[in-house]
């Protein structure tokens, strides 16, 4: 079952495909998610877990990194990746790699897989009349890859970001 606001669909193999609007203009929607310090505001993190780095150079060829500790203040998670296409407030392309920490607890590897997923995502901001619609492309290596983020449910914790996204810019408290 999907949350409320995100809708997924797998138009392929390996991929998966988010959409979701947010009741805001574009250029706010782009600044929240291209902003470490507003990313940290509005991005998921499970229960008890920190965020312990958010780095991102928003440039073509620029990298990204963040890193959350678990409960216990040990690494659980990593994502990183390299930029490969900046367009704002429109489009953004990038790798990313996913590696889970010790600190991930059953979030970790006797939750799941251990092994690092490997991605392309595509970020695609429009908007009208004041709304930002959002499609996020994720491109896999393999099907088995897209089915094992599939069976994670990371839609539910892209969802809970989401709304706190939401709320962070019904508040006008992204700076812009």
């Amino acid at each position: 079952m999907n949350p409320a606001g995100l809708q997924v669909s797998t138009p392929s193999d390996t991929t998966i495909v988010f959409t979701r609007t947010f009741k805001a203009p574009r250029r706010l929607v782009w600044e929240a998610m291209t902003t470490p310090a507003l990313v940290q505001r509005w991005m998921f993190c499970p229960p008890g877990w920190s965020w312990a780095a958010c780095e991102m150079d928003v440039r073509a060829g620029g990298s990204y990194r963040w890193d959350w500790n678990g409960p216990d203040g040990t690494l659980a998670l990593t994502i990183r990746g390299v930029h490969r296409e900046v367009d704002p407030p429109s489009r953004l392309v990038h790798t990313e790699l996913m590696e889970m920490g010790p600190g991930a607890g059953p979030c970790g590897p006797e939750g799941g897989s251990s092994e690092p997923w490997e991605l392309v995502a595509a970020l695609e901001l429009t908007e009208r009349e004041g709304v930002t619609s959002m499609k996020m492309t994720l491109a896999f290596g393999s099907r088995q890859a897209r089915d094992m983020a599939l069976q994670s449910r990371m839609e539910h914790g892209m969802e809970a970001g989401y709304r706190q996204l939401d709320a962070l810019l019904a508040a006008g408290t992204t700076g812009a």
